[in-house]
């Protein structure tokens, strides 16, 4: 059996104004037989199907696996670049017994707002109706109509931090080993609740998610349902169809699948009320750390988050922090490689003056005009040790540790969300003996930071990862939605409860 896999991933903001073009693409770009070589016995999504492929006796087709950090809109130029390197096997190779996937869910381009469903119309239009697609989702999909009829199964992540990677990709791969056998024939069905989102109450170890993932979960138990996606949604992309799905694939048993996939979306606005995120005012929340007995105390500044398209070189919660007077503390990360290339130059040990961050935007803060030391120059490369990404080299650039008076600043040439407590000891940074860890994420540094936090305080900075959903300026965004809408959706009750 011969088997095409393939990646393009993106999740796009459409709010930032930094095009993702193929240059940011290219530090996460493998072709061909460099795919199998980089992931094989990794813990990743692509590492799974090379394990399958093995088990099973597929012969895999690698084609590209291209990755970005989350940003504004794909370029039409490296969308349409990376869909014909997808493609180009399957125009050559003549007839493939299956196509293997992983999209983000969550892409948008300059010309085209679902091009996954693009990606999916295309391979389906070269393989024809009889060859299965399968592909892998992330947890943030907005999961389009067209992705739903193009595929035959989308398997999406259980986790948020996304934990479970390898195990979806297991899970895909072996859908498509049941599908060739001729032991599964899938039929999928969607719901989407008029949800909208913000990550921050996306997290499924904590409730309202976990109680949907839970209910996802017994659906599973039952036999003829083979797959259940709770998609969360990414609430940062102005498309028509963006917000939650739930989505249900059984085995020759469409009407089932859509009893589920209501059922689901039923519960999920039962509970509408607890997804709606709470988050605490930037002064407020440096004085409850530097207050809190103990530590580490870690500020989550979600607004500034990379890893949903924010810049990462915001400066409202640092200098809060710095006005505040805290001692013992870490920023990570602050992207600015202007900064940089001064800090490098100047060397260890230099005091400089310069103006840090605030260089992309106004929205995130200005820059920061401070005084400090520079007290260490790496590469910025480590490898992650920690549940998510375990294995897998990680790249900041160079990397500059800035001591500005009780606050060691993190300063790197590339965005970064700190996932992984390596990020801070490959600058010689112990995080547990800190007071204060000040993150530029809004929920994947809880993989590992759980563990060592005395508290986990969630910040309101401003900036295009805001977990205030109803300050973007939303234009193609179907309506009315939760929590936006609340009064044309009949629940002007909660309006003054959800502003409070």
């Amino acid at each position: 059996m011969r088997v095409v896999i393939g990646s393009i991933s993106h999740e796009t903001n459409t709010f930032s104004n930094v095009l993702t073009d193929l240059d940011k693409f290219r530090d996460d770009l493998y072709l061909g037989q460099d795919i199998l070589t980089a992931f094989k016995g990794k813990h990743a999504i692509a590492s799974a199907f090379i394990e399958v492929a093995e088990a099973e006796g597929f012969d895999l087709i690698p084609t590209v696996w291209a990755r970005a950090t989350p940003s504004g809109l794909v370029t039409d130029e490296a969308f349409t670049y990376l869909l014909s390197r997808l493609i180009e096997p399957l125009e050559s190779e003549g007839t493939v017994d299956g196509v293997l996937l992983h999209l983000h869910g969550a892409m948008v381009t300059q010309s085209i707002d679902d091009p996954e469903g693009e990606v999916l119309e295309t391979i389906r239009g070269i393989v024809g109706q009889k060859t299965p697609i399968i592909s892998t989702l992330d947890l943030h999909a907005n999961i389009a109509a067209r992705m739903v009829r193009e595929a035959d199964i989308l398997v999406g992540y259980d986790t948020y931090p996304h934990v479970d990677l390898f195990e979806r990709g297991r899970e895909a791969a072996q859908l498509m080993a049941d599908m060739l056998k001729g032991q599964l024939t899938p039929t999928m069905a969607m719901t989407k609740p008029p949800m909208l989102v913000s990550p921050q109450r996306q997290k499924t170890n904590y409730h309202p998610m976990n109680a949907l993932i839970s209910l996802a979960h017994e659906m599973e138990a039952d036999e003829p349902v083979v797959n259940v996606t709770v998609a969360g949604g990414y609430p940062f992309a102005d498309v028509d169809f963006a917000g939650m799905t739930m989505l249900v694939t059984t085995n020759h048993d469409l009407a089932l699948a859509q009893a589920r996939a209501d059922q689901l979306a039923t519960f999920a606005w039962k509970l509408r009320r607890d997804f709606f995120a709470r988050v605490v005012p930037v002064k407020e929340a440096v004085a409850e750390a530097m207050a809190t007995p103990g530590g580490p105390v870690v500020l989550a500044d979600h607004a500034d988050n990379p890893g949903g398209g924010a810049p990462c070189d915001g400066t409202v919660l640092l200098r809060t922090m710095l006005d505040l007077g805290v001692e013992n503390a870490v920023l990570a990360v602050l992207a600015d490689p202007e900064a940089v290339n001064t800090l490098v130059a100047a060397g260890v040990g230099t005091s400089v003056t310069l103006r840090l961050g605030g260089k992309t935007d106004e929205l995130h803060g200005s820059p920061l005009e401070v005084t400090g030391t520079v007290k260490l120059i790496a590469d910025g490369k480590f490898v992650a040790l920690g549940p998510m990404a375990s294995g897998l080299e990680s790249n900041m650039g160079r990397t500059v540790v800035f001591t500005c008076r009780g606050v060691d600043v993190i300063v790197t040439e590339k965005r970064l969300q700190p996932t992984d407590l390596e990020l801070y000891r490959s600058v010689g940074i112990e995080p547990t003996r800190k007071k204060i860890l000040a993150v530029k994420s809004a929920v994947h540094f809880r993989a590992s930071h759980e563990p060592i936090a005395k508290k986990i305080i969630e910040v309101d900075a401003p900036g295009i990862h805001s977990a205030r959903l109803s300050a973007f300026p939303y234009k193609k965004l179907r309506r009315p939605l939760f929590p936006l809408d609340v009064e044309l959706l009949g629940l002007a009750e909660l309006k003054q409860t959800l502003e409070d």
